[in-house]
This record gives structure tokens, C-alpha cells and sequence, in this order.
């Protein structure tokens, strides 16, 4: 599908433009709470909509679960919309793009199109994403993320992609400094897993790597409220969404959600805790273990130039820039710190590890190898 985009400073106004070209009257706004409120969205969009039938969604959890899925849908049902607006975080817009598709399809039973996409047969309402974290890419891809029975699943379908992607920096000037850090480093973990990943493109590459270079220069400044990083943040968080929305996620993103669900760990920090690793596992592999079919040759020459966008020679130098760069924004490195304590509660975390996401590793990972990582950051 085709996505229209609005990036920059003040953007946000083009909500009236495309009410306007949709026509709509009555329109349904997925937001946080308190969130919304407080990134000024609200002000802006009671001005614009004033005339407008709205009613407003945001009973949800921060990680959507499937019955909050179902009350979404229910109110789509209930109402003849004719847009839906997202403005928030990666949850918020997740939220947005799954309830407006199930919401038009034939079957009640919403679990049998989350197991298995190709039920899905009717777009949904026109949809409208405004990121507020300049983290997720989330207004930027096809898929979305629910937890059933605290195991994450993930619905993706060509018809989920927004129509229309809004980028206004303005929104995240005054996000928390700790929220910034774990979006910040959520885009960055995007950017990077997406530019090493199996179903990498030359289109792809290109957008990772120009998120991996605007990130590094923009994120501690970011972190520490400087608008004119904050803006850049915006620009590369939506960039490094467009590149996963190419590739999908690896394995650090694999074992993120296990460790946000047992934790509470903010996604963006989880998904950062093991990803510094990875820098030497994709580097110094055994040929046999080599999942992409381009070969020994071509992933170390790409594991070369992300060594390169980080200023660095070598995967042991990257991996200690990487949570260099963790700890000058905040973000806690050290599980014992972090409440990772036992045996059982790593087991825990991984045995609920996501597969699929693993076999886009571009070298074969398994249980034992994140086993070794926790013992590593247990020690650290």
C-alpha cells in the first residue's frame, strides 16, 4: 500500500488537509492518556477537529492485550467512522492499525486472523499515524504487536500500513528524558538489526543506515531535551521504521519481549540489553552457522560497515560503545541491577522467545547462546 507522508515541525496541521480528502465526519483518535495531553496533541487537535464528530479510545494497556483488542473493535463496530487518527507511542498506533482491520473482516473470532493472516480480505478505515516517541517506526509498517497470554504475537498485512504517516518533532519536545532514552534506543536497535538481517535490501540498507548515522549523532542530545536533536530523532526513528518494515526485526528484538513482559522493562531498553552482543556473534561465526544465503563474506563485509557507522574497527570495540552509549543516556546494562536474579526467571525469558524472529538472524542463534549473554550481563 501507499503511504502518504508528513515530516517536520508543525505538520501536524495537515490533519485538516487530509479530513478534508477523506471526507470524514465522524472520526475515531487511538491516544495515550495522560500522553496525550501532555505532548500538546490534545490542544492542537481539539482546534482542528472542533466541528468534527470525534470520539476518542485509550483504554488499553501499555503492551495491548487481546481483549483490549476486542473492546476497540467492538467501538469501531458500533460507530460508522470514517478515519481513525493514531497519536502516540509504538503501543498506541499498534493499537490503531489492529483494531481497524479487524474491525471490517467477516469473522468475530479475532484470534483466528492474528494466527493466520491470509483470512484477511477487507481494508480498513483510512488511518491517520502521528508518532509522539521518535522510537518505534511504528507509523511506518505493516504490522502490529499484541500479547496473548504474556506471549507476544505479531499480525502483519499489507492493508495494516497507515495511510498516512505524520512526523511533527513539536510532539516529543517535552517527553520525559528516561522514555526518550528507551525509543531512542529502540530506533537505533531497529536501524541496526534491520541493516545485519536475512531479508535485508539495498532499499532497506538505505534507510537503516542513514537512521544509524542521524541516531548516533542526535540521541544523547535528544536525551538530554535539545530540539534541534530531537527533531533529527523524529526524522531517523521514521526512517529506521520504513527499513523494518522491509525486513522485520532479528534476534534481539526476539528475546525483548519476554524480558518487557517478566520485567517491566521498557521495550526499547530491552530490546538494547542483549543487542550489543550481537555485534561479535554475526562477526565471529562458524561458516556452518551462517543463516543468510549470501555468505561468510558478504555478512562480514556488512558487520564491517555497521563498525564503520559507529566509529569503530572491530565487533569487542562496537559492542563497548554500544553500552557506552546505554549508560550516557541512563539505561541500566547490569541484570542483577535490573531484578534477573535466578535461574528460573532466565529461564522464563527464554523459553518465551519468538523463533521466527530468530531464523532472520543472519547466523543461527539459540537458547544456550542467550543463556551465555544473561551470565555475561549478570556479571557486568
Amino acid at each position: 500500500m501507499y503511504q502518504k507522508e508528513f515530516i517536520g515541525v508543525g505538520c501536524i496541521n495537515s490533519i485538516k488537509e487530509i479530513v478534508k480528502e477523506t471526507q470524514a465526519k465522524k472520526i475515531l483518535l487511538v491516544t495515550g492518556r495522560q500522553s496525550y495531553i501532555d505532548c500538546k496533541a490534545k490542544i492542537q487537535l481539539d482546534k482542528m477537529l472542533n466541528n468534527i464528530y470525534t470520539e476518542q479510545f485509550n483504554q488499553f494497556k501499555v503492551n495491548p492485550k487481546l481483549e483490549d483488542i476486542y473492546t476497540g473493535v467492538a467501538l469501531l463496530k458500533k460507530i460508522k467512522f470514517d478515519l481513525v487518527i493514531a497519536i502516540g507511542g509504538g503501543s498506541v498506533i499498534d493499537m490503531a492499525k489492529i483494531i481497524n482491520i479487524l474491525s471490517v473482516q467477516k469473522d468475530s473470532d479475532l484470534v483466528r486472523y492474528i494466527n493466520d493472516n491470509s483470512f484477511i480480505k477487507e481494508k480498513g478505515l483510512p488511518l491517520v499515524a502521528i508518532p509522539t516517541t521518535s522510537g518505534t517506526g511504528s507509523e511506518a509498517t505493516h504490522f502490529s504487536v499484541v500479547y496473548m497470554d504474556n506471549v507476544k504475537y505479531s499480525l502483519a498485512h499489507r492493508f495494516m500500513l497507515p495511510n498516512y504517516a505524520i512526523v511533527d518533532a513539536e510532539l516529543s519536545y517535552d517527553l520525559p528524558l528516561h522514555i526518550s532514552a528507551a525509543s531512542g534506543m529502540d530506533a537505533l536497535s531497529q536501524a541496526v538489526e534491520s541493516y545485519w538481517a536475512v531479508k535485508s535490501t539495498e532499499e532497506s540498507k538505505k534507510f537503516a543506515s542513514k537512521a544509524i548515522i542521524s541516531i548516533l549523532k542526535a540521541l544523547q542530545g535528544a536525551v538530554e531535551g535539545e530540539k534541534k536533536y530531537r527533531i533529527i530523532m523524529s526524522k531517523a526513528a521514521h526512517l529506521a521504521g520504513k527499513a523494518i518494515n522491509i525486513t522485520t526485526t532479528t534476534a534481539p528484538h526476539a528475546i525483548s519481549y519476554p524480558i518487557t513482559t517478566y520485567l517491566g522493562l521498557q521495550h526499547g531498553h530491552a530490546v538494547a540489553l542483549t543487542l550489543g552482543y550481537f555485534f561479535e556473534i554475526n562477526y565471529n561465526f562458524q561458516d556452518a552457522d551462517i543463516v543468510d544465503h549470501r555468505g561468510a563474506g558478504y555478512l562480514r563485509k556488512t558487520m564491517k560497515e555497521l563498525y564503520v557507522m559507529f566509529g569503530v574497527s572491530s565487533a569487542s570495540e562496537c559492542k563497548e560503545k554500544w553500552y557506552h552509549l546505554m549508560e550516557k543516556i541512563g539505561l541500566e546494562c547490569n541484570m542483577e541491577s535490573l531484578g534477573i536474579l535466578s535461574e528460573y526467571k532466565i529461564k522464563k525469558i527464554i523459553d518465551s522467545i519468538n523463533l521466527q524472529r530468530l531464523s532472520n538472524n543472519p547466523v543461527c542463534v539459540n537458547k544456550n547462546k542467550f543463556k551465555e549473554i544473561f551470565q555475561v550481563l549478570i556479571k557486568t
